[in-house]
């Protein structure tokens, strides 16, 4: 029981590193941390839902008061990821080490899933209705077609 619990705890840590990791490639959207930077976002929403300069404006101010939060996050998903690499498997702390880095990950994805919710409410008050219903059919989209594709493997 005590490695299967250690085994799992390793595979959530590397799933949660592995989104990290995405993100400082300024990866594609995922867990927490694939968050693809202020400017690109920008520039996808602006396109996408077709704002005016004032709400760029606004969007842009949101997204850049958050960088320092979403920078720490980065840092500190690093930060594990490196612990985790240079565990010792035959180390006699390895076990608790691990269960440190799981739980530092488990906070870093609490904190990222607060931070990007607070980071999307903040945005939806600068849309209007029409812009909002547009960014929900997009995401619905999404997840259609998320779904046809884990159906077909």
């Amino acid at each position: 029981m005590r490695k299967t619990t250690i085994a799992l705890l390793a595979a959530v840590s590397l799933a949660v590193i592995s989104s990290a990791a995405l993100a400082e490639r300024g990866g594609p959207p995922g867990m927490f941390g694939g968050f693809p930077g202020p400017g690109l976002m920008l520039e996808h929403m602006a396109d996408h839902l077709d704002l005016d300069d004032a709400q760029r404006d606004a969007v842009n101010n949101i997204l850049e008061a958050a960088k320092p939060e979403i920078e720490a996050l980065r840092e500190k998903a690093r930060a594990n990821r490196e612990a985790l690499e240079a565990l010792d498997v035959n180390d006699a702390a390895y076990s608790t080490e691990l269960n440190n880095i799981a739980i530092s990950n488990g906070e870093l994805a609490t904190e990222g899933t607060l931070l990007f919710t607070r980071i999307r409410a903040d945005v939806h008050a600068v849309l209007t209705d029409e812009q909002i219903a547009k960014l929900e059919r997009g995401k619905e989209r999404m997840k259609k077609r998320f779904k046809e594709r884990r159906q077909r493997s």
